[in-house]
């Protein structure tokens, strides 16, 4: 019973077949090879975009790496101006106070000599008085009419005590 079902249907399966054939050859002459060649360009598209998006991603690092080593040297140059420029201002502190030293130092000594003038002068001055006071001490001593050793012990008391001054 088998076989005689198969036998009938049999030139329909080979009729099937043979539709199936012809439709599968005509497909793969002009239908397989532009879906294949459409999904081949699409494969190497991704592989493209792939490829370049490594690059990019290369690219990238490569840059970083520039970068990073550029800050670097950038951080190092700011340190190296930092101490050059802290260097010059304790130069300049020093010369600073250098100079406030030898100005306190010029004014010390005007200073000194000011007084030394003033003291001169206070000197000069009061042998000047004592002088017009031992002139004055000599005419009251003269009319009081001392005799001459009274008159040059008190001559040479003033005299010492205008060299004491």
């Amino acid at each position: 019973m088998n076989l005689e079902v198969l036998k009938s249907y049999l030139p329909e399966i080979v009729t099937q077949l043979l539709g199936f054939l012809i439709v599968f050859f005509i497909l793969k002459k002009y239908a397989f090879g532009s879906i294949l060649g459409a999904i081949d360009a699409r494969r190497k598209h991704i592989e493209d975009e792939i490829q370049a998006a490594e690059n990019k991603r290369r690219e990238m690092e490569s840059l970083e790496k520039d970068y990073r080593k550029r800050l670097d040297h950038i951080e190092q140059e700011a340190r190296e101006r930092i101490q050059e420029a802290s260097a010059i201002g304790q130069t300049l502190a020093k010369d600073i106070q250098e100079k406030a030293r030898q100005d306190a130092q010029k004014m010390f000594d005007r200073t000194q000599s000011e007084i030394q003038q003033e003291i001169a002068k206070a000197r000069l001055t009061m042998r000047n008085d004592i002088v017009e006071l031992s002139s004055l001490i000599t005419e009251k001593i003269m009319r009081e009419k001392l005799d001459q050793r009274e008159h040059e012990k008190m001559v040479d008391k003033f005299i010492k005590e205008l060299e004491r001054v």
